[in-house]
């Protein structure tokens, strides 16, 4: 289910991308084609707005089997390397849009207070504004936009191994964007082999890019915006998202943030 003031469009996306994709011989999870006859979402409205739902072949997912990040990286090479367009226009990529827009809700001043607030407005914008005018060293085309390992779903299948999903956030910008998510992961602890491992596989390490400050950046306060919502209700949220806005406040890249 999807929500939020672009919930049908996104989710009409990513059912025409995926279905699309594997026509193209790209493994993205699939949509159940017998529950969307027209590749477009179950609409329900209510007082909050449209709710978007959309409905997937299950993938039943092993314990402890993980792919090494071989995987991550070659998949991630397909997906830029597929020809064509889908047969539906894709927006452009939109810097911190859901940060953006959930910063100027109250339920997020009340959160952050005015002073944090302020500066995460501010630094959100201007992150916003550098990497519109980023040169890329690997081209513009379709990207996934959100693509980390934790996206990865076991398949069952010995032909296709493993599949790519969630595909709210598909879209065309820099290839680039694509492969910031698995460096800025060492953040959380993942190690530097693994980085390498993806980097390898791609063919590209996105860590020597001149501009890669700026899309690790992005990444980073992208991670905050669960963090906001959850902060109200939640303690431990709400100490895990001081500890990272004072981090990014300080300018300090080597303070371990706790996966939520």
């Amino acid at each position: 289910m999807a929500y939020g003031p672009d919930a049908v469009q996104r989710s009409a996306q990513a059912l025409m991308v995926t279905h699309w994709l594997n026509l193209q011989g790209f493994p993205a999870t699939e949509p159940i084609l017998g529950l969307h006859p027209t590749l477009e979402p179950v609409v329900i409205t209510g007082h909050d707005g449209e709710l978007a739902v959309t409905f997937w072949v299950y993938y039943p997912q092993p314990k402890d089997d993980r792919p090494d990040f071989k995987v991550l990286g070659n998949l991630t090479k397909l997906l830029h390397q597929v020809a064509g367009a889908p047969p539906i226009p894709l927006p452009t990529y939109e810097p911190l849009r859901s940060l953006r827009h959930l910063l100027s809700t109250s339920t997020a001043k009340a959160v952050l207070g005015p002073e944090a607030s302020a500066w995460l407005s501010a630094r959100a914008a201007t992150l916003a504004n550098e990497a519109n005018t980023l040169t890329s060293a690997l081209g513009v085309g379709m990207i996934h936009g959100d693509l980390y390992a934790g996206n990865l779903l076991a398949s069952g299948s010995g032909d296709v191994p493993w599949r790519l999903g969630d595909w709210d956030s598909v879209c065309i910008g820099l290839r680039e964007i694509d492969l910031a998510p698995t460096a800025v992961a060492a953040r959380f602890g993942l190690d530097a082999s693994s980085i390498e491992q993806a980097s390898d596989a791609y063919g590209f390490d996105v860590r020597a890019w001149p501009a890669f400050p700026v899309l690790r950046e992005i990444r980073e306060l992208s991670t905050l915006t669960a963090l906001i919502r959850l902060a109200g209700t939640q303690p431990q949220s709400a100490k895990e998202l001081n500890l990272r806005i004072n981090s990014l406040r300080d300018g300090d890249t080597t303070i371990f943030w706790h996966p939520q």
